[in-house]
């Protein structure tokens, strides 16, 4: 079962709170947004109020762009209403006003499969008839000037777009390879007045990436190995996760039926609490700087998602070793499946993710 003590647990969930309220960001405070003409030029922010919605309103062209000030995120969770009137979008990782990733809606193609795109905006090019359906076009139940919810979700080179509390998203993407990778958020407004209410925008956590794992170790009853074994290590394997965060240590084992290290360096320029994000297939036992954080033994074997469990890492100045002794799904089938006539796991490794 999970060894987790109550107060590392609390403190965890305390920091995500604060985490998410610290990186919550209102509208309408003017002083927060720049707002820019359809000619480059610094622009009044107009505040107002749309059928009953305190709002930001951009009509286009005296008022084309708002940028967020002081804001450059790579992963993020942007939640916001609009109201529009022919094309109303968000840009984001923006360089400047002229390089960025673009999504944006048509309101007045509501339930069409151009009702939704996403272009990438090189130099100020709006690149429409180079990215479209059935991958960058989609479609979503959308009216012009009337309201609807809109939840943007950008993890590393992945975004999806919910529309209306949509449980499943409208949009599920990879982003086109650019060069900004990181930058500002957005707001833009063409051809026609948008209106934009309730934005609230948070970094979501990074995936750790340039592990080192060991060799196979034989598989117990019990996850029973302890911090000790990391000094049995007689060679380390590099491995990245995958484009889907995942840690999969079938890629380097021929045939995978053990309990493995897997090692990481976090560097930190203070000693301070950071919170870890995880899921994993088997067992898992993880430690910091010989520490002991987490511990289950069960068999668990449950489709595995971004920040399922969250705990806190009590870094110390300069660098610190975070170990992950993991076994993957092979005891939960007794001896293995068969994988064409050798019994071995079938699903193992994990997801980390530390929110910067």
């Amino acid at each position: 079962m999970k060894r987790q003590t109550l107060r590392q647990w609390l403190l965890g969930l305390m920091m995500l709170i604060v985490a998410n309220q610290q990186f919550c960001f209102g509208q309408l405070v003017k002083s927060d947004w720049k707002i820019l003409s359809e000619n480059n030029e610094p622009a009044k922010f107009i505040d107002t109020v749309f059928l009953d919605k305190s709002s930001l309103h951009l009509t286009g062209k005296a008022q084309a762009i708002a940028i967020r000030n002081g804001l450059s995120l790579k992963s993020f969770r942007m939640d916001l209403d609009i109201a529009g009137e022919v094309m109303s979008g968000v840009g984001f990782r923006a360089v400047d006003e002229q390089n960025y990733h673009f999504l944006y809606f048509r309101p007045g193609y509501g339930n069409t499969k151009e009702a939704i795109q996403y272009v990438p905006v090189f130099n100020g090019t709006l690149n429409w008839v180079l990215y479209n359906y059935p991958i960058y076009e989609t479609t979503a139940d959308i009216k012009p000037l009337t309201w609807f919810h809109t939840a943007i979700e950008v993890r590393n080179n992945n975004m999806k777009v919910f529309v209306n509390y949509s449980p499943v998203p409208q949009m599920d993407i990879n982003l086109v390879s650019s060069d900004f990778n990181q930058g500002g958020i957005l707001l833009r407004s063409m051809f026609g007045s948008s209106y934009f209410a309730n934005v609230r925008i948070r970094p979501l956590p990074e995936a750790l990436g340039n592990w080192e794992v060991s060799e196979q170790f034989p598989r117990t009853k019990t996850l029973d190995a302890s911090y000790q074994m990391v000094s049995k290590v007689k060679s380390w394997t590099s491995i990245k996760p995958d484009q889907a965060d995942v840690v999969n240590l079938s890629r380097i084992f021929k045939s995978p039926n053990g309990m493995a290290i897997a090692r990481h360096s976090i560097a930190s320029d203070a000693d301070k609490d950071q919170l870890l994000h995880f899921d994993f297939t088997g067992k898992l036992k993880i430690y910091l700087n010989g520490k002991e954080l987490y511990h289950y033994e069960k068999q668990k074997l449950d489709r595995i998602f971004n920040g399922t469990y969250v705990i806190s890492l009590p870094l110390k100045k300069g660098s610190n070793e975070l170990i992950f002794i993991t076994e993957g799904d092979a005891s939960f089938f007794g001896n293995g499946f068969n994988a064409m006539g050798r019994m071995q796991h079938q699903n193992w490794g994990f997801i980390a993710e530390v929110s910067r």
